[in-house]
């Protein structure tokens, strides 16, 4: 019974310093967008930025509507526990789907050999979604290919995209 309670003591103050490191790691990334060291928050105009960082990828749409309510609401700055209670809203997650993503892309790869032919894929992006820039497009294509590949490799794209662990 007492070498039980032990471990459960032991246990909680591991599970107490793991929570501090990640607190630490997490403020290390926030402390990146700080336009002054000296301050405790971000401009909300970094909000997506912040995001991403964190491991999110919200569309820039919802991002921009989010970052106008805040504004709105007279919130012009954002404290690391802003940022972290942002980090669970739904939103901020809706284009981490991997599977989703995989699925999405597959259903151009009239080969069903796990690529996309790079002009198909530009005429794809051109006219869904969120518009790109040609040079946001080539940077987007340049992710998708591995080696010399003249197609789009759709896993690595993903991988790219998402991380290998998302």
């Amino acid at each position: 019974m007492e070498a039980e309670q032990n471990s459960q003591i032991d246990d909680n103050a591991y599970d107490e310093q793991d929570e501090q490191q990640q607190l630490s790691e997490l403020n290390d990334l926030f402390s990146r967008f700080k336009d002054d060291s000296a301050n405790d928050y971000i401009n909300v105009n970094r909000l997506t930025e912040v995001l991403q960082a964190f491991g999110r990828n919200p569309s820039l749409r919802d991002s921009e509507q989010r970052m106008n309510e805040l504004e709105a609401a007279g919130k012009f700055e954002l404290t690391l526990d802003d940022v972290l209670q942002l980090i669970d809203e739904p939103w901020t997650v809706v284009n981490n789907d991997r599977d989703g993503l995989r699925e999405a892309l597959e259903k151009f790869d009239t080969t069903h050999e796990g690529y996309i032919e790079i002009e198909k894929f530009r005429t794809l992006m051109a006219t869904i979604g969120e518009p790109l820039s040609d040079d946001e497009l080539d940077d987007l294509i340049q992710l998708g290919l591995n080696d010399e590949q003249t197609k789009i490799n759709i896993d690595y794209l993903v991988d790219q995209l998402l991380g290998m662990n998302a």
